[in-house]
């Protein structure tokens, strides 16, 4: 009894182990991708042509290995990159950033030629190499100063074009960030110090710039004021002119009712003057003449006179006899 107990006691435990092999080997050949990353398998350290995409998936155990690849853009942070310019001057790019996106069509091809870690041969290599040209090609000032902002452009497309020839275009260059590079201590003082001039000459320049704004300012307002009054000048003119020739208008007119007034009383004085005339002399006949005479006469109790060769007694004379 006891011996059986023993084999019971020792089968119970093989079984037990066995299936804790098995499910330990079915375990291990169950694996998961996450979201945003795809998986490439190995078979006797092989690559394989298949992938599989985010989920749960089998593989064959201790046969195929997985290995999972991201997808989704990537922000990669390259160590400093230190170059030398064509002036022979040290100096050193930090914080160089690069976003970059796997295509995944070109993902086998790209491990096959470059093995898990292509983003070091295809991109991060590729960006030194580009930087330590660029700067071998340009003086300290080009590279900190004039030509700061050609660097990105530059690499860039260098970049991408290394990328189309050694990897097929699997990857995607969605941004490169280049800050500054690090120059030595006493350029960068010289740097600061013709900063520190220049913006003095800023300032000089904008404040001549605003005296001379003022100065055309106070000419365009005096010019205004001159035009201004030249043009008040000018209305008052042509109101007195105006009024002046309103005055001899009124005149004109006031001369022209006179002399009509005129013309008008001298026409009715002849028009008297004839017609008096005209009546005076059917009026005055030689009868009605020597009767008005003698009549005056009559009232006169007096004459003298020295006969008929005197003035008066001619006159006398001269009516009787008519």
């Amino acid at each position: 009894m006891p011996d059986g107990a023993t084999k019971l006691k020792c089968t119970s435990a093989v079984l037990v182990i066995f299936v804790a092999l098995v499910t330990s080997v079915v375990l291990s050949a169950i694996h998961k991708i996450e979201e945003g990353s795809v998986g490439i398998y190995f078979k006797y350290g092989a690559l394989l042509d298949t992938l599989t995409h985010p989920g749960i998936h089998y593989m064959t155990p201790f046969i195929v290995d997985v290995t999972e690849v991201q997808i989704r853009p990537q922000t990669d942070t390259l160590k400093p990159v230190v170059s030398i310019t064509k002036d022979g001057i040290q100096n050193s790019f930090l914080d160089v950033q690069v976003i970059s996106r796997v295509k995944v069509d070109q993902l086998i091809l790209m491990v096959r030629k470059f093995g898990t870690n292509f983003r070091n041969a295809l991109i991060y290599d590729r960006v030194k190499e580009e930087l330590r040209i660029f700067c071998a090609n340009h003086t300290i000032d080009e590279v900190y100063n004039t030509q700061f902002l050609d660097i990105v452009r530059v690499v860039k497309m260098n970049l991408v074009d290394s990328i189309e020839r050694l990897g097929d275009g699997g990857l995607d260059i969605l941004n490169l960030v280049i800050p500054k590079p690090d120059i030595p201590a006493d350029i960068a003082q010289n740097y600061k110090q013709v900063k520190v001039q220049w913006t003095e000459q800023l300032v000089a320049t904008q404040q001549q710039r605003t005296e001379q704004i003022k100065k055309e300012t106070e000419k365009m307002r005096a010019i205004a004021d001159a035009e201004r009054n030249k043009a008040v000048l000018e209305i008052k003119i042509m109101e007195r002119i105006i009024e002046k020739d309103g005055e001899k208008n009124i005149s004109t007119i006031q001369n022209l009712i006179v002399k009509e007034k005129e013309e008008n009383l001298a026409d009715v004085a002849q028009y008297r003057t004839e017609k008096e005339a005209v009546a005076n002399g059917k009026l005055y006949t030689d009868k009605y003449v020597q009767l008005n005479l003698a009549r005056a006469m009559t009232e006169n109790t007096k004459f003298y006179f020295s006969g008929e060769s005197s003035q008066l007694g001619s006159i006398l004379t001269s009516v009787f006899k008519n």
